[in-house]
């Protein structure tokens, strides 16, 4: 085998990874606009901008909060839009849970 046929090779291999991880961030693209799609119809309009100011500090915090509105929504547990308040309450739940306490004990 010639080294040019193996280069050819190569590069054929590395175009084939480079066009696969470019349908599957289009494949992702297109998942995050399908659940904002769907959370959109969920909030209020003060809460999705929230929500979306939010997405810009702490991304996955965001998520979660997303994956369980659309949870909430899959089961039929969502009957009518999110206010703000309830929103801040779901966020105040969130911090509540995963914060840290970082007492320091001397003994």
């Amino acid at each position: 085998m010639s080294s040019d046929e193996e280069l050819a090779r190569i590069q054929e291999r590395i175009q084939q990874e480079i066009l696969e991880r470019q349908r599957e961030e289009a494949r992702r693209r297109e998942e995050a606009r399908r659940i904002d799609e769907i959370v959109r119809r969920l909030l209020t309009t003060e809460a999705w901008m929230r929500l979306k100011r939010l997405e810009m500090i702490k991304p996955n915090v965001a998520a979660e909060v997303k994956a369980y509105l659309v949870n909430l929504y899959m089961s039929g547990r969502l009957r009518r839009k999110v206010t703000d308040e309830e929103l801040k309450a779901l966020l105040a739940r969130i911090a509540d849970r995963t914060s840290v306490d970082y007492r320091i004990r001397i003994i």
